[in-house]
C-alpha cells in the first residue's frame, strides 16, 4: 500500500513538472503577452510627447523634442507618424511608418529644409533616426517583435534574471527576416506584468552592439507604459535617453493623419 502511494505521488509530480515546463516555453510567453495586447490591454490609438537627450562618445549632448501618433488597424496593421518640434533646425522634420504583418514596413522621412519626402529603402534602414542611437530598423523591430512568428524568429528560453528588482524570463530570438543586421536579440520579459524591461541586440558576429532599457513602467488604465527608455550603443559608446512627458490612449486620431500629405504639413 505504501509503495503504491509512492508510485502515485511520483506520477503526479512528473505530470505537474511537465505542465510547468510546457508553460515556460519562450513562444508561449510571447504569445501570452501578444494576447494581452490584443484583448485586455488593447488600444486603438496613442499620442506620446517625448524629450530625448543624445550623448556621444565624447560626452557632448544634443536634445530633441517630438510627438509620436500611432493607430492600430485589423490584421496587426499599424501606422505611426512622428514630428520633431525642437531644436529649431529640426522643427517640422517628420517620419511616417506603416507596419505590416508578414512583410517589410513602409517608411518615409520628410525634411522641410529640402521640402522633400524620402522613402526609406530597405538598404537604408540601418541609418540613424535623426542623430539618435535608434536606427529606422530599430523602430521597426520595436513595433513588430511580438508579432513575429516562430518561423520568422525562432525563440529559446535561456533562464530568468531580475531587472530593476523585477523577475524576468530571458528569451532569445534569432530573426530570419531579410536584411536583418542582428543575429540575435535577447529580451527580458517581466514574469508577472508580461512587459519587456530590457533588450540586447547582437550583430551577425555575435557581438553585443546595443542595449535598450525600459523603465518607469506605469499602468495607464490597463496598459503598462514605459516612461523612461535608454538605448546604449556599445560600439560608439553613445546613448539616447527618452523620457515620455505625456501619453494618451484612444483619443480618436483620424486616419488622414497617417499620410504623406499630412507628413509634409510638419505636424498637427
Amino acid at each position: 500500500m505504501r509503495r503504491g502511494m509512492a508510485v502515485l505521488l511520483a506520477g503526479l509530480l512528473v505530470g505537474v513538472c511537465c505542465q510547468v515546463a510546457r508553460a515556460l516555453t519562450a513562444r508561449e510567453i510571447l504569445d501570452k503577452a501578444k494576447t494581452l495586447d490584443d484583448t485586455t490591454r488593447h488600444w486603438t490609438d496613442r499620442t506620446q510627447h517625448m524629450s530625448l537627450v543624445i550623448t556621444d562618445g565624447g560626452g557632448a549632448t544634443r536634445r530633441r523634442e517630438l510627438a509620436v501618433y500611432t493607430k492600430r488597424y485589423s490584421a496587426d496593421e499599424e501606422k505611426a507618424i512622428t514630428f520633431l518640434s525642437a531644436p529649431a533646425e529640426l522643427h517640422g522634420v517628420g517620419f511616417l511608418q506603416w507596419s505590416h504583418r508578414g512583410r517589410d514596413d513602409e517608411q518615409w522621412l520628410y525634411l522641410p529644409e529640402l521640402k522633400r519626402t524620402r522613402q526609406i529603402a530597405a538598404r537604408l534602414r540601418d541609418e540613424s533616426f535623426v542623430g539618435t542611437d535608434f536606427t529606422f530598423r530599430d523602430l521597426q523591430i520595436l513595433t513588430d517583435l511580438l508579432r513575429w512568428t516562430e518561423a520568422e524568429a525562432p525563440t529559446h528560453l535561456s533562464g530568468e534574471e531580475a531587472v530593476a528588482g523585477h523577475l524576468c524570463e530571458t528569451i532569445e530570438l534569432r530573426p530570419k527576416l531579410e536584411g536583418m543586421p542582428y543575429g540575435r536579440i535577447v529580451l527580458w520579459m517581466d514574469r508577472d506584468a508580461l512587459t519587456p524591461r530590457r533588450l540586447d541586440f547582437f550583430d551577425l558576429d555575435a557581438t553585443r552592439t546595443k542595449t535598450l532599457s525600459l523603465e518607469d513602467i506605469r499602468d495607464l488604465g490597463p496598459i503598462p507604459t514605459p516612461h523612461h527608455l535608454e538605448m546604449q550603443n556599445l560600439k560608439k559608446n553613445s546613448r539616447t535617453v527618452v523620457d515620455l512627458t505625456d501619453v494618451k490612449y484612444n483619443t480618436g486620431l483620424a486616419d488622414d493623419l497617417f499620410t504623406q500629405r499630412y507628413l509634409e504639413r510638419g505636424g498637427p
